[in-house]
């Protein structure tokens, strides 16, 4: 990892809502927000940040209803179609300047769907395993069992102490570090007896029902920024369900679209695997910037 980190914490409001953002770099490089996946929080990308801060301007948004950013009070205000709208709020707040997005799972989807309908506020789109794999593809999952799905994961995500989730997270990590402990503990909050996670039940059920019934391949055709997947390989027996719907997103989204496996990864690589993943990740940004100045000059 390089360097320090030199991380401030700020808050915006947005029609009311107070939205917490942690902030790395110089407002005078190309500017990176980072949106983490469902029941995770801004911290869960303070290990890239670290390492990208010297030559991106990075902003991580703990996004509704996660962290410290409040919920939406209305279920549909969860939809791509809405959630795009606010983010686009946060990001004029944040930036007067085009964006790269960087997305891990649920925020890998929120980035393509932001881009598809605010192309020319994006430069380019990292989706770190999210936004390819779609509920389509398994129809013997409806809706309604997987809402229920959920509802029990939620549910059941009470432990006795914050340490008895530490060694839960460890083991699916398979490694540790001050970064990922600061992230796993801003994912739980105190309760009577131990600890829970701290989103709701009905704000993971709200963003579950979006993810089914907005597609990202729905929106693909509108996505016209350059795109990169980094996608798992674990576990070995969806490798090629992820392989093929790695292929149809290629061939929709065009020669634009880059896509990356690391060995031996689940579905969080960013945190099994993160020299790895920040390697190919600022390989790619800065590619992206050298050809936007080679072909529009500095801004």
């Amino acid at each position: 990892m390089e360097g320090l980190s030199v991380m401030k914490k700020v808050k915006v409001k947005i029609e009311g809502l107070d939205v917490c953002v942690y902030e790395w770099g110089s407002q005078e490089n190309p500017t990176v927000l980072l949106l983490h996946g469902l029941t995770n929080n801004a911290l869960g990308f303070n290990e890239i940040a670290d390492s990208l801060q010297d030559h991106f301007h990075l902003f991580s948004i703990d996004l509704p209803g996660h962290g410290e950013t409040q919920p939406f009070n209305d279920e549909k205000n969860y939809s791509f179609q809405f959630l795009t709208e606010w983010l686009e709020k946060v990001r004029f707040e944040l930036s007067d300047q085009p964006v790269y997005l960087i997305g891990h799972s649920w925020g890998a989807s929120l980035a393509l769907h932001f881009s598809s309908r605010f192309s020319e506020m994006v430069n380019g789109v990292v989706m770190i395993d999210g936004g390819y794999l779609h509920f389509e593809e398994d129809p013997s999952v409806t809706l309604n069992e997987l809402l229920k799905q959920m509802s029990q994961w939620v549910t059941e995500s009470y432990y006795t102490c914050i340490e008895e989730y530490e060694k839960k997270k460890k083991e699916e990590i398979g490694r540790w570090s001050q970064e990922l402990e600061q992230m796993v503990h801003r994912d739980m909050k105190e309760v009577a007896g131990g600890v829970a996670m701290k989103v709701s039940e009905n704000t993971v059920r709200a963003i579950v029902k979006s993810l089914y019934l907005e597609s990202c391949r729905d929106v693909f055709h509108q996505v016209h920024a350059p795109t990169f997947l980094i996608r798992a390989t674990l576990p070995e027996d969806g490798e090629t369900i992820r392989r093929q719907a790695a292929t149809r997103m290629h061939e929709e989204l065009g020669t634009q679209c880059k896509v990356s496996a690391i060995p031996e990864t689940g579905h969080v690589l960013h945190w099994q695997r993160p020299e790895e993943t920040i390697k190919k990740i600022k390989q790619w940004l800065e590619e992206k910037v050298n050809e936007k100045i080679y072909t529009q000059g500095p801004e």
